[in-house]
C-alpha cells in the first residue's frame, strides 16, 4: 500500500456529513451563503496495515480574504474509542449530527490532530496509522470552495533515489525534497490529465467552441447550453458528411430542440401544388424554389429560434432560405364522430364529476 493515493470525491463526501456546504454535480464543494456553520467530516480512509505513513495532502481551495479555514488530521492504528464506558467508532462519532461541533472540537484537541490554517497543501508525515481522519472547518462571511482533495501515501520519488541512510522520515532533509516532489508530482497529475482535455465528455466547456471549429462548425461564444453544445460538437463529424441535406437540417433540430420537425422543400412541391391553391401555399412556404420551411410542433422563443437559424443556416444549400412556423396544438376527430346542424367544437377543457352526479338532457358540457 506503499503507493497508494486517495480522493476525496463525491461518494466519501456523501457518506460523511457536510453541514453549511452544497455539493455540486462536478464535486465540488462550496459553501452555501444561507448558513454560518461550514464543517466537513469524513469518515475513515483506511491505508490497509497498521502503522501506515502518510504523505501529502492537497486541495484546490478559493475564497474571499475574511474567510478562514482549519484542516484536522490525525492518523490511529485502531477505529474505536471508549466512551461512558461503550465502545464508539470515530467516524460515527465525527460523523454524528446530533453531537454538538464544540464536543467534536474537544475531542479533536484531545485526540491530538493536527490543525493547519489556510493550508491546501500540507504534509502529514507526522502522522503515523491504518486510519486517517480529516476534519474540515471555514468561517466567515462569503463565498468559498473546495474540490479535487486527494492524499497520498506514495513516497518521495527523489527521496527514494538517494542511499537509505538519508531516507529518513520527516526530517529536514525529507521535507526540503518534498518541496521538489510536490512539484513534481503536480506536473504528472497534469500530464496524466491530459487525455481528459480531448475527451468531449470531460473536457472544460470552454473547450467545446474551439473543436467545433476544427470541424468548421460555428457556435458563438456562450451561445448554446453545455449538455446541447457537447452533443452538437460530437455529432459534428457525421453533420459535416450530409451538409446540405434534408437529413442534416432534421438532424440538427432534433439536437436543439428535442423533437422530430418537418422540412419543407418548396422546389419539390412545386409539382402537387394545385392552382386554386398556390396563392396560399407561396404565403405559408414561399415562392421561390430556395425557399426551406421548417416545422416546429411546439412553441419556441426568439432565443431557441435565433439558435435553429444560426446553425441551420451553416450547413443548408448556397441561396436557401429558411422559415420557421410554429405549429399551433389542435383538435382532431376519427372517422366515426358525426356533428350535427350548429354544432361546435369548444377548447378541450378539463374537468370531474364524482359518482353520485346524475345528469339530463338539459346539461351541456363545453
Amino acid at each position: 500500500m506503499a503507493g497508494a493515493s486517495y480522493s476525496i470525491k463525491k461518494n466519501r463526501i456523501q457518506r460523511g456529513w457536510h453541514p453549511g456546504w452544497i455539493l455540486e454535480e462536478d464535486e465540488t464543494l462550496r459553501t452555501d451563503p444561507k448558513q454560518a456553520v461550514h464543517l466537513l467530516y469524513l469518515r475513515a480512509i483506511d491505508g490497509g496495515e497498521k502503522e501506515a505513513f502518510w504523505g501529502r495532502l492537497h486541495m484546490q481551495a478559493a475564497g474571499t480574504e475574511n474567510m478562514v479555514s482549519y484542516l484536522y488530521a490525525a492518523a490511529f492504528d485502531e477505529d474505536s474509542f471508549y466512551r461512558n464506558q461503550k465502545p464508539v467508532k470515530i467516524e460515527d462519532f465525527l460523523c454524528d449530527p446530533n453531537e454538538t461541533h464544540a464536543v467534536k472540537r474537544r475531542f479533536l484537541k484531545e485526540a491530538g490532530f493536527l490543525k493547519f490554517v489556510n493550508q491546501t497543501d500540507v504534509l502529514l508525515y507526522e502522522l503515523q496509522g491504518r486510519y486517517l481522519y480529516l476534519v474540515l472547518e471555514v468561517m466567515g462571511e462569503g463565498m468559498y470552495t473546495v474540490s479535487r482533495m486527494q492524499v497520498d501515501r506514495q513516497g518521495d520519488p527523489f527521496m527514494q533515489t538517494f542511499p537509505e541512510i538519508y531516507q529518513e522520515k520527516n526530517s529536514f532533509f525529507h521535507r526540503y525534497l518534498s518541496v521538489f516532489s510536490s512539484i513534481y508530482q503536480d506536473f504528472q497529475e497534469k500530464i496524466e490529465d491530459l487525455p481528459k482535455l480531448l475527451d468531449l465528455d470531460t473536457c472544460p466547456c470552454s473547450l467545446l467552441p474551439v473543436y467545433a471549429s476544427w470541424l468548421g462548425l460555428d457556435v458563438g461564444e456562450n451561445f448554446l447550453e453545455e449538455e446541447t453544445l457537447r452533443t452538437l460538437v460530437k455529432e459534428a463529424f457525421a453533420l459535416g458528411r450530409i451538409k446540405g441535406t434534408k437529413a442534416a437540417l432534421e438532424q440538427i433540430a432534433q439536437i436543439l430542440l428535442k423533437e422530430n420537425v418537418l422540412v419543407i422543400e418548396r422546389n419539390v412541391m412545386s409539382a402537387y401544388i394545385q392552382q386554386e391553391q398556390l396563392e396560399q401555399m407561396n404565403r405559408l412556404y414561399g415562392q421561390s424554389v430556395h425557399d426551406v420551411t421548417i416545422l416546429v410542433h411546439t412553441p419556441l422563443t426568439e432565443v431557441k429560434k435565433s439558435q435553429l437559424l444560426f446553425l441551420m443556416e451553416q450547413f443548408c444549400p448556397i441561396r436557401s432560405r429558411l422559415h420557421i412556423v410554429c405549429l399551433k396544438k389542435s383538435s382532431i376527430l376519427d372517422s366515426y364522430t358525426y356533428l350535427d346542424l350548429n354544432a361546435q367544437i369548444p377548447w378541450q377543457g378539463k374537468g370531474s364529476l364524482d359518482e353520485a352526479r346524475q345528469m339530463d338532457g338539459s346539461i351541456c358540457l363545453i
